[in-house]
């Protein structure tokens, strides 16, 4: 009775594996690949690391399309409020009604749309903090490269573990 809830099924234990393995991997990947490019905050590329790995290839290049396009939406969005209405409040929420507007009505986007507006305040809080412009457009530009590192590492990790580490033990004659 007390084995029971703590049993997992099989799948799952491989499926959770899995997971955890990319993102591991992906993770160390992106923090020392950022810091070693003079990026010195990776937590946008280890967390689309974590959005983006899936235990399939197909899975990750859907995830990876829906996130750098949540996140060009907001970033894009929270840039064009922040220079067109100026660094205010209003122009902030503003910008996550647009933002959810365009992710769900014109690019049906049925995952991560939240990801629009969330990178919206992400670039937009800093300007309306500080009542600046140009601090948004800094973080907008530097969220969008943390973002972009962290997904094409994530679908890199997924390609290599599903295709090229399969294609090289099908040359070598091993399973």
């Amino acid at each position: 009775m007390f084995t029971d809830a703590f049993y997992v099924p099989e799948d799952r234990r491989r499926i959770g594996a899995q997971y955890a393995l990319r993102i591991f991997l992906g993770s160390v990947t992106a923090w020392f690949a950022l810091h070693s490019f003079g990026h010195q905050d990776p937590l946008w590329a280890v967390i689309s690391v974590v959005m983006v790995s899936e235990p399939q290839l197909q899975s990750s290049l859907l995830a990876f399309r829906w996130r750098m396009t949540n996140t060009i939406i907001g970033c894009g969005v929270g840039i064009a409020f922040l220079w067109g209405a100026g660094p205010s409040i209003w122009s902030l929420l503003f910008a996550l009604v647009a933002c959810v507007l365009i992710s769900v009505w014109i690019f049906d986007a049925p995952t991560g749309w939240r990801i629009g507006p969330i990178s919206s305040l992400i670039v937009m809080t800093p300007g309306v903090l500080q009542h600046s412009r140009e601090l948004g457009l800094h973080q907008a530009l530097m969220r969008t490269v943390a973002v972009l590192a962290g997904s094409v590492i994530a679908v890199t990790i997924a390609w290599v573990l599903d295709v090229a580490i399969p294609r090289l033990k099908l040359r070598r004659g091993t399973t």
